[in-house]
């Protein structure tokens, strides 16, 4: 925690043990920012898993989309087939898939060519925004995949890091369940090139990150999310290549069962 004046800066890499934390929505509730499937030109999409900031998608002209990753410099092209009063469904000519805003379930939904009505949960609707009220939304869209290197790569590629800002003496509620990866720490004694984890009695080399339970993953790999005290990375069809982020301990990558297909998990 670092002070300034009167202000405090704490900036955590939160990774989320389950969906019954921040990931939760009310479905009773109307979608934030204010727009409805009929009027959406903007929408921020969560990870189905911890809620995280993921992606946005942004309407562009003659019924054009782009989805624009927060994770790694990457665009998706869509074309808009069709939008109701509930939905708005796009379609995704280079993976032969569909896309759909279902404002119902507050959740994004994809369906392959080959089973149409086979909709399968995606992520989070977190915000959609008209056209009046998507200033805040494309701006946020025109950080996601900036050019650079990607995350993951060293060259400070994004990474869903949560910037909280308070007055000292404040209360920091953190969600029952929240996970907190180690990226560094003190060094590891008897043991050069290593730093002590959290839990201290485990070490990680530096590069890499402390684990939640009893483990720690090298450099170039990350803690698997669904598993616990084991390490995931490129080579694993679930790891979405180029989404980890070695400053976070952060990385993209799907439950066991499914695959990584670009940025999406895909049985």
């Amino acid at each position: 925690m670092r002070i300034a004046q009167s202000v405090c800066w704490l900036s955590l890499a939160l990774i989320f043990g389950s969906s019954a934390s921040m990931a939760q929505v009310d479905p009773a509730s109307p979608v934030p920012g204010g727009a409805t499937a009929a009027t959406v030109v903007c929408l921020q999409a969560g990870d189905l898993n911890s809620g995280a900031f993921v992606g946005t998608y942004v309407q562009g002209a003659n019924g054009s989309w782009e989805r624009k990753s927060f994770l790694k410099p990457e665009v998706t092209k869509f074309v808009e087939m069709k939008r109701d009063d509930i939905s708005v469904e796009l379609f995704d000519s280079a993976r032969n898939l569909t896309v759909k805003f279902d404002f119902e379930s507050k959740r994004t939904k994809f369906a392959r060519s080959a089973e149409p009505d086979n909709w399968k949960d995606l992520a989070h609707i977190l915000n959609a925004s008209d056209k009046d009220g998507s200033a805040d939304c494309v701006a946020l869209a025109a950080r996601s995949g900036a050019p650079g290197p990607a995350a993951g790569s060293g060259g400070g590629g994004k990474s869903p890091i949560i910037n909280i800002f308070m007055r000292p003496g404040s209360k920091l509620d953190i969600p029952p369940g929240t996970r907190l990866t180690a990226t560094s720490g003190p060094p590891c004694p008897g043991n050069p090139g290593f730093f002590l984890c959290p839990n201290k009695f485990t070490c990680a080399p530096d590069g890499g990150v402390c684990c939640p339970g009893a483990g720690a993953c090298g450099g170039g790999t990350f803690c698997d999310r669904f598993i616990n005290a084991a390490c995931i990375g490129d080579g694993d069809a679930r790891f979405c290549t180029g989404s980890g982020n070695p400053v976070t301990g952060v990385s993209l990558h799907c439950e066991p069962g499914k695959q990584c297909v670009t940025d999406l998990c895909l049985p």
